[in-house]
């Protein structure tokens, strides 16, 4: 069963396809881990797309945050491959996230807490660096990290983001001590 206790000292991995509740069973998760005392010690990197870009969905779009955790996300994050026009345009897209995302993973990296919830990780990994995102999810004790991991959004108009993102997804599955696969 996952206690708080569990999840507090482990490394978690929560997969699937879109719109299969990734994001709310992060939520619940913070909220379990608070409850349990441990919300002073949560950061939240939150770097999906907001809820009106139809995929994704940040962790305050699910309900009220706990007090006590820092939450950090940039609302300038949006869906590459499904908004993008040609492959330039989702690479430009796919840059400008990576440009929003690489700052809070630097804030993190500076006071980092033992417990680190990441929503939607690979949304970062489409330009940026796996090995930056797997050096700052090392700084926490335990880590929660959301993943896109399905065929619904795999044609990336020949970016090759796809298939980054379905490596890192593979390297995150030899770190993770529990892996959920959501739908």
């Amino acid at each position: 069963m996952l206690t708080p206790q569990v999840l507090a000292n482990s490394r978690t991995a929560v997969l699937g396809e879109v719109r299969t509740g990734k994001t709310r069973l992060l939520y619940r998760f913070v909220w379990m881990l608070t409850e349990a005392g441990f919300g002073g010690e949560i950061t939240v990197i939150d770097m999906a797309p907001g809820l009106s870009w139809g995929v994704g969905g940040k962790l305050v779009e699910v309900g009220e945050l706990p007090v006590g955790l820092r939450y950090l996300t940039s609302w300038e994050i949006m869906p590459p491959r499904l908004i993008g026009r040609d492959a330039e345009d989702v690479k430009r897209l796919a840059k400008k996230n990576e440009e929003a995302i690489r700052p809070l993973l630097e804030e993190y990296s500076k006071r980092p807490t033992s417990i680190l919830a990441i929503n939607d990780a690979t949304i970062y990994i489409h330009r940026g660096e796996p090995g930056q995102l797997f050096s700052t999810m090392s700084l926490a004790r335990a880590w929660l990290v959301t993943a896109y991991y399905g065929s619904r959004l795999a044609d990336d108009k020949g970016t090759g983001i796809s298939v980054r993102e379905k490596s890192f997804v593979e390297q995150l599955l030899q770190v993770s001590d529990i892996v959920i696969r959501m739908g």
